[in-house]
């Protein structure tokens, strides 16, 4: 899938909360990744209820089971909107890391993870993507002593650089009913779906609709909403049997 008609947007980091929270909250969140971030990464919070009170590796194996690659992702719980903090989920701990005594031993498979302030989130993501650093370093700060143990206390790693402030009074912004602009995309053969012209309400009535199938559309912090569809210009690159149409954004 492309985006069509714009810059390709940043990549994308995946984040799931694992309680409910209500709007507001998931609002701050955005807003305080967003202040750092420097358009450099996205955040797409998800809210999937299958994943309220599971553990980072019960969370990871479910996503593994959808597919098998899983880049690191976010866990947001209902403490988020008191600390400004979240667990940031990376690799599976190796044999040969528990050989080393990084990490105390555990008779389960255990996911590296850190405690990490939002606004500390972007920096980390783009030192671990270009291996500037890794989540075993920076725990390293969060920690008094190794091994490494998940079940003992952590400090949040950012917390010195971004102290929790009181919460502000919200002032109105441009699009704070969370609305933005749609993504124009050109989705290619399979990664898109059709339904008849009814599923959608529009004058002119129309004979088919499409939409992104709901897996591709999550992966580009996406919604699958139906939408009106057309057939990319002749003379675009790998368009056969590809089509075009908007979706708006998580």
């Amino acid at each position: 899938m492309r985006f069509s008609g714009q810059d390709s947007p940043a990549p994308i980091l995946h984040a799931y909360l694992t309680s409910p929270l209500p709007a507001e909250t998931i609002e701050k969140v955005h807003s305080d990744f967003a202040s750092t971030a420097d358009n450099q990464v996205r955040l797409a919070v998800h809210d999937n209820p299958e994943f309220y009170g599971k553990a980072a590796e019960e969370i990871r194996r479910d996503l593994e089971a959808l597919n098998p690659v899983v880049d690191d992702f976010l866990l947001i719980g209902e403490d988020v909107s008191e600390t400004g903090a979240v667990w940031y989920v990376g690799e599976w701990v190796t044999d040969e890391e528990f050989e080393a005594e990084t990490v105390r031993r555990s008779d389960q498979p255990l996911v590296w993870r850190m405690r990490v302030m939002i606004k500390a989130v972007p920096a980390r993501w783009i030192d671990y993507s270009i291996a500037n650093s890794s989540i075993q370093e920076d725990i390293d700060s969060t920690i008094d002593a190794w091994p490494w143990d998940p079940n003992s206390p952590v400090r949040s790693y950012g917390h010195d650089e971004f102290p929790r402030e009181p919460e502000p009074q919200l002032q109105p912004q441009p699009h704070s009913d969370g609305w933005r602009p749609p993504a124009y995309v050109i989705a290619e053969a399979g990664e898109w779906e059709e339904g008849p012209g009814n599923l959608m309400n529009v004058d002119p009535p129309q004979e088919r609709v499409y939409r992104l199938k709901k897996e591709v559309a999550e992966q580009h912090g996406l919604r699958n909403d139906w939408a009106i569809g057309w057939r990319p210009g002749a003379g675009t690159d790998g368009t056969e049997g590809a089509m075009s149409f908007a979706q708006p954004y998580l």
